[in-house]
């Protein structure tokens, strides 16, 4: 009798699993849309998204750790671009700085990003 009542139960949790949908919010440059998605569903949808930050239940994950998931019990997704912090490229930076000299005449300076960085 303790087989059926666990074979039931589980059986039961099987079909409770099937109707149950993950919250998917997805963030990107048109503003963001919120998705309600199956397990299976999830776990495809979230597969396709490449350059993206995935945090399921709150938690940042790898792409490679993504196959780690137990799509069954997560509750929720965000999907948004991956930030980058700092400046990617330095072209020109005019920095004035108001210097006098020993005749007290009045010098500008002018301090371009190539001086910086060379």
């Amino acid at each position: 009798m303790k087989n059926n009542n666990m074979k039931n139960k589980q059986e039961n949790m099987n079909n409770q699993d099937e109707g149950r949908l993950i919250k998917v919010e997805v963030a990107d440059a048109s503003g963001h849309q919120t998705l309600m998605l199956n397990p299976q569903e999830t776990e495809q949808y979230v597969s396709e998204q490449k350059d993206m930050w995935i945090f399921v239940d709150n938690h940042l994950l790898e792409a490679d750790n993504l196959s780690n998931v137990d799509w069954n019990e997560a509750q929720s997704v965000r999907i948004m671009p991956g930030l980058v912090g700092g400046i990617t490229e330095l072209n020109f930076i005019p920095i004035f700085l108001d210097l006098t000299n020993q005749n007290n005449k009045l010098q500008r300076l002018v301090i371009k990003s190539s001086d910086i960085n060379d």
